[in-house]
C-alpha cells in the first residue's frame, strides 16, 4: 500500500495507526498520556536542479517548507524560491558566483612636489606683525602730541 494512493502529504505517518512515542506509558485509567505522530521526513530545504531561469520561476512553492534551492549548473546560477506568508506570494532570488576583483598594479606615480614648509610663511607673518606694531606705536605717539586722549592716559 502506498502513501500516495490516499494523498497523505506526510510520509512515515499513517492515518489511523497508533504510533506510540518512546516515553509513552499508560495511565491507571488505561488512557494514554499523549499521542505523538512521528514524521520521518526532515524539515529542510528542497534541492531541485534546473536548466534555466524560466524553469526555476515555474517551479511550484511549498507553502509549509522553508524554500526550494535550484542550482543551474549550465549557467553557473543558484535560484531560491520561497513562500512569503506576509504578502501571500512567492519570493524569488537568484545568485551567481562572482570572481574576486583582480588587483590592478598601481602605475608608478611621478615624484610628488616637495612637502609644504610653513617656515617662510611664519617669517612673513612675523615681519608683517612687527611692521603693524611699529605703525601702532607711531600712532600712539602722534595721539599723545595732539591732545591728552585715552592714548595719553596709558
Amino acid at each position: 500500500m502506498s502513501n500516495f494512493a490516499y494523498g497523505n502529504p506526510y510520509p512515515g505517518v499513517y492515518p489511523g495507526v497508533y504510533n506510540p512515542g518512546p516515553n509513552m506509558t499508560n495511565q491507571p485509567g488505561g488512557q494514554p498520556q499523549a499521542q505523538t505522530l512521528v514524521n520521518n521526513q526532515n524539515a529542510g530545504y528542497v534541492c531541485r536542479p534546473v536548466t534555466s531561469r524560466e524553469e526555476a520561476v515555474a517551479v511550484t512553492v511549498d507553502f509549509l517548507g522553508p524554500g526550494t534551492i535550484m542550482p543551474d549548473f549550465s549557467h553557473g546560477m543558484i535560484y531560491f524560491k520561497r513562500f512569503n506568508p506576509n504578502s501571500g506570494g512567492a519570493e524569488f532570488f537568484d545568485f551567481s558566483v562572482q570572481p574576486p576583483p583582480q588587483a590592478q598594479p598601481q602605475p608608478q606615480a611621478a615624484p610628488s612636489a616637495p612637502a609644504y614648509d610653513p617656515r617662510e610663511d611664519i617669517e612673513g607673518l612675523r615681519s608683517d606683525f612687527a611692521a603693524l606694531r611699529g605703525e601702532l606705536e607711531e600712532m600712539k605717539k602722534a595721539g599723545q602730541k595732539r591732545t591728552g586722549g585715552k592714548a595719553a592716559e596709558q
